[in-house]
Formats: C-alpha cells, sequence, structure tokens
C-alpha cells in the first residue's frame, strides 16, 4: 500500500471546513459555492460541494452535496 498523504471524501469534514474558510477567507454577506476535490492520488477521487451562507456577518447555513457510493458495511453492539 503507497503512502498518500490524503484521505478519501469526508462530508462531516467539509462541513466543518465551511466555518474555517468563513473564519479565515473572510467570506462576504451572501451565499458562496466551493468544490471539494479529494482522494484523487488514493485512487478513490471524489467531488463535493459546499455552499456556504452568510447573513449579517454570521454563516447561517452549510449544504453539502454529491454523490456517494457504499465501499464497505459494518455493524456494532454496544
Amino acid at each position: 500500500v503507497p503512502d498518500v498523504g490524503e484521505d478519501p471524501a469526508t462530508g462531516s469534514a467539509a462541513a466543518a471546513f465551511a466555518a474555517v474558510v468563513f473564519r479565515f477567507d473572510a467570506l462576504t454577506e451572501g451565499e458562496h459555492v466551493m468544490r471539494i476535490e479529494q482522494g484523487h492520488e488514493m485512487g478513490r477521487p471524489s467531488l463535493i460541494i459546499m455552499e456556504a451562507v452568510v447573513r449579517a456577518n454570521a454563516l447561517k447555513a452549510v449544504r453539502i452535496g454529491g454523490h456517494a457510493v457504499r465501499v464497505s458495511k459494518g455493524t456494532m453492539t454496544v
């Protein structure tokens, strides 16, 4: 297995990433659509579309979209 410095797509991380972009890129009022591409080097390419909505100087909504393919399945008993 080659040592690859990236992960496959993670929608939950993309939602948190919106807050980072809002804070450090100073998103202006309105709707901002961004493309997040990852997984190419590991052979599992993905595209996540992230929409951040800014109202009254605050991040009011984040929408994450894309398509998914199940690569594994499991159960957990607690």
